[in-house]
């Protein structure tokens, strides 16, 4: 110890004699040394200095010899320079023991020392800064309390006086902005004006005071939307960071509030440059920032908020893309005990929340909610942004609400955003957005309830909320474009022409103050658009309905605006141009909002979000199709249909694209490509921790970004050109070799039909298929009770016999189909139905009373494909060479675990089994399994090459992924459940060796969710999907007797020959002879024989 005494004796006899304090006592020039190495600290911010600072003022004290007039100055200095490093790096041993060193040097001066304002002060500062860490009230309190003594205790005339009156002010300002007390607020600004005024101007502490001057009015414009207090916060904080040296360690903190009040100005004003150079000094900030310092968070969210914002205004993704990064970044730097940790979070959940809202991925949506309630979980109760963090929050549950329609988070949205507007002082500019949102989420339940309270208060808030808002404020459309749309649904409701002509006015005003660069531009528009369709359905004046027209073609234009909502204009479009006969402007439209329905429906979107996405553009490509052939342009109208249908099914095929010529072109690429695929298309595993979840999400986010890329790349390779490309028109002509594929279109717009061959495309138009009937017939429920059947039955063959005459006919008579002949020489159609014709029974269409031939079945042979890409995959699946040695599965489920009594046993099961096994045992090795699980069906359906099913189906209308074959599963205790194998499953999945699928299975090939019947998401598409070139399946449920005939009458047709044929033809005409056999049994009762179709090659 005496050695190191030494040691340091001897550096500051060194250290004296280089700055020439040679008589000086030790003590004296330790505490230079620090002090100098505090200023070069001060400039430049380098951590080494402030540590030396550190050890010297401690080596300082050391010396002191209980002098408590050297003491007192000693422990003051190393007071500041410990909360100097825990300003830097957040370490709260610095701050704690400044505040202990600072408590020291208070108890050691003397009442009567001029010397005891400054230790105050010192002491106020670090209590304030230990308030805003951990948000402790009372070290706010006792911070504002010492500041005061310390401002008393300064002379008027004394230099510290200013430096005094800054600190109260600070301290006045983080109470108000604690609990809204205008008092302190108003106080702060006036001890901080006084500090300003009396600082000399040429004093290094001007910019300090003219920083904390412009916080405290830019709060003040916050809390009362005064435009003149956040101007003159601009002006004071363009001045602050004048005065700062380009190398002090200050400019990034005086720079960070400047960028706050301007992007303040931009959300008052909506000027974009303003915002632009609140990001350019964001950015500047962030790069003065080192990684090390404890401001760095608090200074990324800032830079967030700003990317988030331009957002908003442009819609540019990558701007919300960066904003959540660096939101995800600022929120990692807080601590968990960090006061700020709250509104880093807070920031976050709203930048997930958009890019739920852009592109529809409920993880985005999820983690939003969560991450908001932990912002309002970690929030004080007597905090004022508490409001501001609950308002949040009620928005994304009603996000989530109205994408599941669950009641809970309408009801909890609701009540948070009644705390919101509870907690908000009626003076504060913010209580007009609480009410806004409050509104919204009234307005919601009365669309789910039909209750008028809450229809009238949504009215009465929304009203308030623009009563509360200026004139130039750029909210101010937004609270116009909600209150227009309460008054159009009362308009609705009551038929009152005043809701709806005030709906238009201020739905009108909404528009004209949206800069045209807005991407809410989009959505008012398509408001202003339905009003006036309203008020052109009520009056007819033709005037409306062209406004509309225009309207919604500005709305498609605005490109600055969400996909979503442009398609939504667009398909309003395409109806109201084609109504007003501009068929060639309606075409262009077709073909440019067709080609971006593939592209909002991203690869890195779970199964869900996908289905949630295209159900939003329903109908669209079938408009779109009625359209271009009105335009006579038959080629385009086709290529529309397969862009804008069976999108989902389309990804999934491309996942398992044939990568052979690439892997032999470009093998890099192809394992790149493989890879990629691999990690957006991993099997679905179960993790309870949410950090697992998070990382899988947005690992799945970056493959797909990065997929995209390499899909790119494969495609700028010589003879790849194609890979992955939309087909051209002689690619679906190839497909169509054998036969012709039969696309019927039925939309609002018009029917037709599109007929495929080798040799051309022709269409023909349907004038006796309205799309009103067919919504009476599609509409109808087909099974039921046994006492209703006979009824049911006798409908039923009034649709075929309709379905025959409105449509079949004409097509079989167009392709020349137009008597019956022996099964061998019957032509054959692949049929394919969009729109409102998606699930029609082609196939069954006619008479089929004895005698006549007046029916599809005496005409043609059917089979179904999804779409003609499909149809194309099934093909490329067949042709590959499958081996000599056939293998068949037959999986069963004689009883079903879970069901009701009578319904839980299929008897036909085991008969049905037995049959099978009879014919196949011959021509294949079989395998049989009961009461299989989905894994062990899996296991053994990747070995084999004809899957054979007789058990329950389930049909999920609302999530058809979820649709599958109901197996079974042994639960903790070991009871059987059910196990489901569904069509997400089997999409996972990359079969080799299949050829053949038969589901003896209720509703297998059913086609009945509404808003994505043009997805064809069925069990069927899904065992198409994962490899199987045929697939046999039923579009209801089964008789058990029946299935057993048909089954047997299948295979025993496909062996006839002596040997198992499963060439394509062959196996459509095995199906297409059975179900003749089991009509002819029981013609009466198509119900029961004309469920079973052929999908595929």
């Amino acid at each position: 110890m005496e050695y190191q005494r030494e040691d340091v004796n001897a550096l500051l006899a060194h250290l004296a004699e280089e700055l020439e304090m040679g008589d000086d006592e030790p003590c004296e020039v330790a505490s230079m040394v620090a002090i100098m190495m505090y200023k070069e600290f001060t400039r430049n911010g380098i951590k080494e200095q402030i540590d030396t600072a550190i050890s010297f003022a401690r080596i300082s004290l050391c010396y002191a010899y209980n002098k408590p007039e050297i003491t007192n100055g000693l422990l003051s200095n190393l007071g500041a320079f410990l909360g100097s490093r825990y300003r830097r790096t957040g370490d709260m041993a610095d701050l704690e023991e400044a505040i202990q060193v600072a408590r020291r040097a208070v108890a050691l001066t003397p009442e009567d020392h001029s010397d005891l304002a400054s230790c105050l002060n010192n002491l106020g500062a670090f209590l304030g800064s230990r308030y805003g860490r951990t948000g402790d009230m009372a070290d706010l309190e006792e911070a504002i309390q010492v500041a005061r003594r310390a401002v008393a205790l300064t002379p008027e005339d004394h230099s510290d006086l200013a430096s005094c009156l800054n600190n109260l002010g600070s301290w006045l300002g983080s109470r108000y902005e604690r609990t809204g007390d205008m008092a302190d607020l108003e106080e702060a600004i006036q001890v901080v004006r006084q500090a300003v005024a009396l600082i000399p101007k040429d004093h290094s502490d001007l910019a300090s005071c003219l920083s904390n001057l412009g916080n405290r009015l830019g709060s003040r414009y916050e809390r009362t939307g005064d435009i003149a207090d956040l101007e003159e916060a601009i002006q004071v904080a363009r001045r602050a960071v004048a005065l700062t040296s380009e190398d002090h360690s200050d400019l990034a903190g005086r720079l960070n509030n400047l960028g706050s009040w301007l992007g303040s100005r931009y959300e008052r004003t909506g000027d974009m440059a303003d915002l632009e150079e609140a990001i350019q000094v964001a950015r500047r900030v962030v790069a003065l920032t080192s990684e090390d310092h404890s401001d760095l968070a608090g200074r990324l969210n800032n830079l967030g908020s700003w990317l988030g914002s331009r957002y908003k205004r442009t819609g540019d993704m990558a701007d919300l893309e960066e904003a959540i990064q660096v939101a995800r970044r600022a929120v990692a730097l807080t601590p968990e005990d960090h006061s700020d940790l709250a509104s880093c979070l807070n920031n976050l959940g709203a930048f997930l929340g958009s890019r739920y809202g852009r592109t529809g991925d409920m993880a985005d949506l999820e983690e939003a909610i969560h991450v908001a309630r932990r912002a309002v979980a970690l929030t004080p109760e007597d905090h004022s942004d508490l409001a501001s963090r609950l308002s949040n929050l009620g928005n994304w549950l009603g996000s989530r609400y109205e994408r599941t329609g669950d009641m809970a988070d309408l009801e909890e949205a609701i009540h948070v955003a009644r705390r919101a507007v509870a907690l908000i002082p009626e003076d504060h500019s913010n209580l007009a957005s609480y009410l806004n949102n409050l509104g919204s989420w009234l307005g919601s339940w009365y669309e789910r309830t039909g209750d008028m309270g809450n229809l009238e208060e949504a009215i009465q808030v929304a009203r308030r909320a623009v009563a509360l808002i200026p004139e130039d404020h750029s909210d101010l459309a937004g609270r116009l474009n909600n209150l227009g749309n309460w008054l159009g649904s009362r308009y609705e409701r009551t038929g009152d022409m005043g809701n709806l002509e005030e709906a238009i006015q201020v739905a009108r005003r909404a528009v004209v103050l949206t800069p045209k660069d807005h991407s809410d531009l989009a959505g008012r528009l398509n408001n202003l658009g339905n009003w006036l369709g309203s008020r052109y359905e009520r009056t007819g004046d033709m005037a409306d309905l062209e406004e509309r027209n225009r309207v919604f073609g500005r709305s498609w234009t605005s490109y600055s605006s969400a996909p979503f909502t442009r398609i939504y204009a667009a398909n309003r479009c395409l109806k109201l141009l084609f109504h007003l006969k501009q068929y060639n402007e309606a075409a262009e439209i077709a073909v440019s909002v067709t080609d971006l329905l593939p592209i909002i429906n991203a690869r890195s979107l779970h199964r869900n979000d996908k289905q949630h996405v295209v159900s939003r553009f329903a109908g669209i490509a079938a408009d779109a199709c009625g359209v271009l052939l009105q335009a006579r342009d038959p080629e385009t109208a086709l290529q529309c249909l397969e862009k804008g249908r069976a999108v989902i099914l389309g990804q999934m095929i491309d996942n398992w694209s044939d990568l052979s010529s690439l892997v032999k072109a470009h093998p890099e690429l192809a394992t790149k490509f493989k890879a990629l695929r691999d990690i957006i298309n991993a099997r679905s595993g179960y993790s309870s921790a949410e950090s697992d979840q998070l990382l899988t999400t947005q690992r799945r986010r970056a493959a797909a970004a990065e997929l995209e890329l390499c899909i790119q790349s494969i495609q700028r390779v010589p003879g790849q050109e194609l890979f992955m490309a939309a087909q051209s028109i002689e690619e679906m002509q190839a497909c169509t070799v054998g036969g012709n594929v039969v696309v019927v279109n039925v939309s609002q717009l018009r029917s037709d039909v599109i007929i495929v061959s080798p040799t051309g495309i022709r269409t023909i138009h349907l004038p006796s298929l309205s799309a009103a009937d067919a919504e009476i017939w599609i509409g109808k429920q087909w099974h039921g009770l046994r006492s209703e059947r006979g009824a049911r039955n006798k409908e039923y063959a009034e649709f075929l016999k309709w379905l025959w005459e409105v449509c079949v006919k004409h097509v079989l008579d167009a392709i020349g189909c137009t008597k019956s002949v022996s099964i061998e020489y019957l032509s054959r159609i692949w049929w394919i139905g969009t729109g409102l014709a998606s699930s029609m029974p082609f196939h069954a269409a006619g008479d089929h009373s004895p005698g006549s031939t007046e029916n599809t079945f005496n005409r043609v042979i059917s089979s179904y494909a999804p779409s003609i890409k499909a149809l194309s995959y099934s093909r490329s699946q067949y042709s590959v060479d499958k081996g000599l040695q056939l293998k068949a599965l037959i999986a069963t489920m004689p009883v079903t675990p879970g069901m009701k009594t009578g319904l839980d046993r299929l008897p036909g099961v085991l008969d049905e089994k037995r049959s099978v096994i009879e014919i196949l045992r011959h021509f294949t090795t079989v395998e049989e399994i009961e009461q299989p699980s989905a894994e062990a069906v899996i296991y053994s359906v990747e070995k084999c090459n004809i899957a054979h099913f007789a058990c329950h189906g389930r049909t999920s209308h609302i999530d058809p992924s979820s649709s599958g074959l109901i197996l079974q599963r042994k639960d903790d205790s070991g009871g059987a459940v059910q196990d489901v194998l569904t069509v997400h499953n089997l999409s996972e999945i990359n079969l080799q060796h299949a050829q053949l699928a038969y589901l003896s299975a209720c509703s297998t090939a059913e086609n009945k969710a509404a808003r994505l019947a043009d997805e064809a998401i069925h069990v069927v598409s899904g065992f198409q999907v994962a490899g199987f070139p045929h697939v046999i399946g039923c579009l209801w449920p089964s008789v058990d007797r029946v299935c057993v005939n048909v089954a047997r009458g299948f295979y025993a047709s496909l062996v006839e020959q002596g040997e198992l044929r499963l060439e394509s033809r062959g196996i459509a005409a095995a199906l297409h002879t059975s179900v003749i056999e089991e009509r002819a049994k029981d013609w009466k009762r198509p119900l029961n024989w004309a469920q079973f179709v052929h999908y595929g090659a």
